[in-house]
């Protein structure tokens, strides 16, 4: 009988441990998706339909990296990403702006000219998803779409995939 009662009671006490030291962790840890407490920062979690509560501002940052990639402006495009973005382009992943830049945009976009026109848009799973018609100058082109995540006005990180 002693034997049960201290089983019972040690198994109480984990479950009380364990439980607390999730909440913790869980309060303690804002994550990307809200503002640091106090900060006066609308929160940027998805609510209903998946959409982050400032869809509107998202949208015009997703729409100052176009009017300035289209422009050819590098400072303005990489004005758009925070120093820690992440990009995926399909498969490959570049690990900061200086990276998304100088690796990506700069070579691959911005040097040879290239023009994004939007072909459509949504939102999925808290992401501002924009279709794009991409044209070199010189002739290529290509059909992709970009899955934005935006917080605090900057891109955090996007996934491109090709159509």
């Amino acid at each position: 009988m002693r034997l049960r009662r201290g089983i019972g009671l040690a198994v109480m006490a984990l479950t009380v441990a364990s439980g607390c030291s999730g909440t913790e962790a869980a309060a303690g840890d804002p994550g990307p998706s809200r503002p640091p407490a106090g900060s006066g920062a609308s929160p940027s979690t998805p609510e209903k339909g998946g959409r982050p509560a400032d869809q509107a501002g998202a949208e015009r940052v997703a729409q100052r990296f176009v009017t300035a990639a289209n422009a050819g402006d590098e400072a303005g495009v990489a004005a758009t990403f925070a120093e820690n973005a992440r990009f995926d382009s399909v498969g490959r992943i570049y690990p900061s702006r200086k990276s998304i830049m100088n690796d990506f945009l700069i070579p691959e976009v911005l040097r040879v000219g290239g023009r994004y026109k939007v072909s459509g848009k949504r939102w999925e799973a808290g992401r501002h998803v924009v279709d794009y018609d991409f044209s070199t100058g010189h002739g290529g082109s290509e059909s992709f779409s970009y899955a934005y995540l935006i917080r605090d006005g900057l891109i955090r990180d996007v996934i491109g995939r090709y159509h």
